[in-house]
């Protein structure tokens, strides 16, 4: 069976993570948020994927290559062009990317799944399609309840007796909302559906195509059956998936390591002495990280792979990426440490280059520099004051 992976997009409201990485690419604990889709993908018969990138698309390209480390075929729809040597993203908009990929190669041969690069999901897959092909639809959307207050994040669908789509709202004010029932951006769609979709613009599936359908009267049905679904729409979005997966609330996600007390999964070839580090359950710790004695750490925290933490360093409820040095001055409470920024749950940020606090957290690859009077000062004032 063929799938769809929406993964163009820019990320915008998950910056500055994804200054670094494409949001299909930012790290779920030990691994990107895209390999999690395919393994979900693959589990269900899915195995020819094609990829619409444009945004940052060779990191996902040069990632997941043919899909052969992941037992499926994985293609790449880029969206955009090289100009003076760097690639500027061109987006068609989620269904002008779909119609790209038919004009290109006539792929869509039969009802197929498409999927958006950045939600974790735990989905009956074959349910759905199931669903789809007894209706005899053109188009099916999977539907979920949302609390009142968040549907002007989303689109807002409403459904007769037979769950047959009426009306389409795309991300209305509350006050405006016809229900809390809204589209998780998860659709199977038969190729007659590029009937209704122009080639050669943009094009958007929720904004343009699905309110066409249901002006058309197509059979249009929404299913709404229980699934877990973490949209990594935000910021805070990021930071409470994290924190979810590492207390082991993620169906079908957990660290990868060995658990060495109930709650605290560790990497191989790592330099720490656990009887002179205080861990706080729940804990990830990478491969490769070096945690000198005397740190504190209070879950849920991850420390990703290649981390130096240095003696007298706190970190509680904080997500460290791979490569970082805390240095033993850190207090660090709620805060995502990604190469150079560090960014606070609600995606307020500082540039740690631009500020010069490189002697709190720092990349671990970089040669040990002396610290200045300066620093040496605010050192010895935080130490006094502990």
């Amino acid at each position: 069976m063929k799938a769809v992976i929406l993964a163009g997009g820019k990320g915008t409201r998950v910056r500055p993570l994804t200054y670094i990485v494409p949001k299909p690419m930012v790290p779920i604990i030990d691994r990107p948020l895209m390999s999690i889709l395919i393994a979900l993908l693959k589990r269900h018969g899915f195995d020819e994927i094609v990829v619409t990138v444009g945004y940052l698309a060779g990191k996902i390209e040069e990632y997941f290559r043919n899909g052969v480390n992941y037992g499926v075929h994985i293609a790449y729809s880029l969206e955009g062009k090289v100009v003076k040597g760097e690639l500027v993203p061109m987006g068609l908009g989620s269904a002008g990317g779909l119609k790209k990929v038919q004009d290109f190669s006539g792929f869509f041969d039969d009802d197929f799944l498409v999927l958006c690069g950045d939600a974790i999901i735990d989905l009956d897959l074959t349910k759905v399609m199931d669903f789809h092909k007894s209706s005899q639809a053109v188009a099916t959307v999977v539907l979920k309840e949302v609390p009142k207050e968040e549907v002007y994040r989303y689109g807002v669908v409403v459904t007769d007796n037979d769950s047959k789509v009426l009306k389409f709202q795309e991300k209305p004010k509350i006050e405006e909302a016809l229900s809390n029932t809204i589209n998780t951006g998860i659709y199977v769609f038969n190729p007659r559906i590029f009937d209704y979709i122009p080639s050669g613009q943009e094009f958007d599936i929720g904004k343009d195509l699905l309110p066409r359908l249901v002006g058309a009267k197509e059979p249009f049905y929404g299913i709404n059956i229980p699934f877990q679904w973490l949209d990594i729409g935000t910021t805070p979005d990021y930071f409470k998936t994290i924190s979810m997966v590492i207390e082991g609330k993620v169906n079908g996600v957990n660290p990868y390591g060995k658990e060495i007390k109930p709650g605290v999964w560790v990497g191989i070839n790592t330099s720490i002495d656990f009887a002179k580090v205080e861990i706080v359950p729940p804990v990830y710790i990478g491969g490769s990280v070096k945690i000198e004695n005397g740190v504190k750490i209070i879950g849920p925290t991850m420390i990703g792979a290649g981390c130096i933490v240095e003696t007298g360093a706190y970190i509680e409820k904080s997500i460290i990426m791979d490569y970082t040095k805390v240095s033993g001055i850190a207090h660090l409470t709620e805060k995502i440490v990604a190469g150079k920024y560090l960014i606070n749950p609600f995606g307020i940020s500082l540039d740690i280059e631009e500020t010069d606090v490189g002697w709190i957290v720092d990349d671990a690859r970089k040669e040990a520099e002396g610290l200045s009077e300066e620093q040496r000062a605010i050192i010895e004032l935080i130490s006094s004051t502990r």
